[in-house]
């Protein structure tokens, strides 16, 4: 099988526990004066917005969980399951880079 590298690279988000914090700058002088009123649905997505930054990327407990079984010999891993979402992903690039 040939690798085509014309395929872009895909860049993952970085997890919320790593991610360094935004900083708004202000940039206006004391004599500018600027006045927003936003509506009531842009109010909304913002709370929105703010708990949806409030959830973790990574459910450390499940990870922690999932590492546990596995250090214990309990995780059972289904191979034709692993291979059959294997076949499925490829698939699915093939038919996305036509």
């Amino acid at each position: 099988m040939k690798i085509d590298p014309s395929l872009k690279q895909v860049t993952l988000p970085t997890p919320v526990e790593s991610r360094p914090p935004q900083q708004q700058v202000d940039t206006r002088t004391a004599s500018e004066q600027t006045e927003v009123t936003l509506s009531s649905r842009a109010t909304d997505l913002k709370q929105l917005e703010a708990q949806l930054a409030a959830i973790p990327v990574v459910d450390r407990a499940r990870v922690d969980s999932i590492k546990e079984a596995i250090s214990s010999g309990q995780y059972a891993i289904n191979t034709g399951n692993i291979a059959e979402n294997l076949i499925d992903s490829v698939k699915e690039m093939l038919h996305v880079a036509k």
